[in-house]
């Protein structure tokens, strides 16, 4: 792991720096960065990804990030994956929706641990219903982990199929079978 510095935000890097980039956005950063270090040293191993990890505490900070992650990849900037849990991962969501406005593309976005009402961070606001995914744009996939309660995972199955019904590549993926957990 090194720790770097992106203007205005602390970020530290796990992995190989050749591998493909996932930016990590995880809210326990702030209280528990170790453990925070640990589920993103384990998913370099495991996955073979360059994992970012931003000590964000604000939706600026994560649009920092992703600013980070796109200019320090080796790789082509729209392959950028981003994972986000609770708020974060409604963030993940809301850039995937908002790509082509801000002139990004990304490869994958995971939201996991959302539950219902849950702000975007960046905006503010509720996740709003997605539009038809655009043919010219970068083939983003959207990957939902249902949540532990019975209101979360219906939240997630329902944003699912929002989605897929959109156009967007889609899938729930069961509680049980995602194993990127503290």
């Amino acid at each position: 792991m090194s720790t770097q510095q992106a203007p205005g935000l602390q970020v530290s890097v796990h992995g190989h720096p050749n591998a493909d980039t996932l930016l990590l956005w995880h809210p326990l950063v702030r209280t528990d960065p170790e453990a925070v270090a640990a589920l993103a040293t384990r998913i370099a191993g495991r996955g073979g990804f360059r994992v970012v990890v931003p000590h964000w505490a604000d939706g600026r900070d994560l649009l920092r990030s992703v600013r980070y992650a796109r200019t320090s990849t080796v790789h082509p900037p729209d392959a950028l994956s981003v994972v986000g849990y609770g708020e974060a991962g409604v963030a993940a969501l809301s850039l995937a929706l908002h790509q082509r406005r801000l002139g990004i593309g990304l490869a994958r976005v995971t939201c996991v641990d959302a539950v219902p009402g849950t702000s975007d961070p960046i905006s503010g606001q509720q996740l709003p219903e997605p539009p038809a995914s655009p043919a010219e744009s970068v083939a983003t996939a959207v990957d939902l982990i249902a949540g532990a309660d019975e209101a979360a995972a219906e939240w997630a199955r329902h944003t699912v199929d929002d989605w897929q019904a959109a156009g967007w590549a889609a899938t729930l993926v069961p509680a049980d079978q995602f194993t990127w957990r503290l």
